[in-house]
């Protein structure tokens, strides 16, 4: 880590960010105090890249009008000037500075071209981001894909269905990584064969939640990404994902909310991706299920309501839009070749249906006796036009 941001090593950014008391905010807004004096030297054609000369801009007093509090104005002063740590805060630089020997573990800083570009127009942006896997797993179109916990077969159905025809199509899908909605999310983004990014509550030295860590290897497995703001050993609480989930939002053009109750951490996403001017997606549910409570009201606030891929791909920036609808309608118009009656009209359900059907489903679908049901499905399975994931009998990707 040898390169200069405003006239700081990376290394000392990364030294600054673990100072106790220091934080994302007033990392923040001492980036953009120092963004701020090299377009204005700039425009006096005094060329601001000098480690002096930016150590020399940063003083106690700065620091403390920029809000940060005394220690951690202190303890930052104490790094610059003489390059003093506190024994915890060097330990942990040295634990990171080994993490960072492995290949595919990298910090990715502002600044840097690997940074996600969309992640820079948020109005608190993350100095640095530490990543596991694939650093240019966002370097297509990104959606963010969250919802409930506990959700329901159906959101869990959409949720992974709809995430494989969008990673079909060309995005990367981003989620959190947690149980529910985000988790099939993760899994259709994979089965579509394109990068997942799961943004985690705590640090990537803590994979949470832990029933899904075969979910995290299969991220890593299939070129996609674990990625944090947090330092490595940061342990597990409530209030770090909220602020975790504006850089699922901030990273991506869109964010589409599958299921979510009153209360939601998803309507957070949301509300950050209103407030920086993404698209909104919400899934229309049922009045009077619980997890339908909040989407429906995302609704009523403005959200687009979606029944369909091509409903979110018809909303998003033209630029985006063309080669991505593109791909995806080539991809959906599949043909059946020649069989019975009965299997074209259930491959033709299938496709309108969008989602996979387990055998029950398709007994009330179809009104044909069990028998009958098995044979075509078992004709449509030879064809290499139908899938059963898990019970869920889907088109074939």
């Amino acid at each position: 880590m040898k390169d200069l941001l405003f006239g700081l090593p990376t290394e000392s950014w990364l030294t600054l960010s673990l100072i106790p008391g220091v934080g994302t905010g007033r990392l923040a807004r001492l980036w953009t105090y120092l963004e701020t004096l090299e377009t204005e030297n700039a425009e006096q054609q005094l060329l601001f890249d000098e480690l002096p000369d930016t150590i020399a801009s940063i003083d106690y007093k700065t620091l403390r009008a920029l809000g940060w509090k005394e220690h951690g104005a202190n303890a930052v002063m104490r790094f610059l000037d003489r390059g003093v740590l506190c024994p915890d805060v060097a330990q942990q630089l040295e634990q990171t500075q080994n993490w960072l020997q492995a290949p595919d573990h990298r910090i990715v800083f502002r600044g840097t071209p690997e940074y996600p570009s969309l992640l820079n127009e948020i109005s608190v942006p993350p100095t640095l981001l530490y990543v596991h896997g694939n650093p240019k797993a966002w370097a297509q179109p990104t959606l963010g894909v969250v919802g409930a916990r506990e959700a329901s077969a159906y959101g869990r159905q959409v949720a992974e269905h709809w995430s494989q025809q969008l990673s079909e199509a060309g995005f990367t899908i981003t989620s959190g990584g947690a149980r529910g909605i985000d988790t099939f999310a993760h899994r259709g983004a994979i089965a579509g064969n394109g990068p997942t990014v799961a943004v985690m509550g705590a640090g990537l030295n803590t994979w949470y939640p832990r029933q899904n860590k075969d979910l995290f290897e299969s991220i890593l497995d299939h070129n996609g990404a674990l990625i944090s703001e947090y330092s490595l050993t940061t342990e597990v609480r409530p209030q770090l994902f909220p602020p975790r989930n504006r850089i699922i939002s901030g990273m991506s053009a869109g964010v589409f909310v599958v299921e979510a109750s009153e209360r939601s951490g998803s309507l957070i996403s949301a509300r950050y991706a209103l407030e920086e001017n993404r698209e909104v997606f919400a899934l229309p549910g049922r009045i009077g299920e619980p997890q339908a409570a909040g989407t429906n009201q995302l609704i009523r606030q403005g959200a687009s309501l979606v029944t369909c891929v091509d409903d979110i791909l018809s909303e998003l920036p033209r630029t985006l839009r063309l080669p991505l609808a593109n791909a995806h309608q080539e991809a959906k118009h599949k043909a059946l070749p020649e069989g019975s009656e009965e299997a074209q009209w259930l491959f033709n359900c299938l496709q309108k249906e969008r989602i996979g059907m387990d055998f029950d489903a398709l007994i009330r679908l179809t009104k044909w006796q069990a028998p009958d049901l098995s044979q075509v499905l078992m004709e449509l399975e030879l064809a290499g036009v139908l899938i059963n994931a898990q019970g869920q009998y889907q088109i074939a990707p």
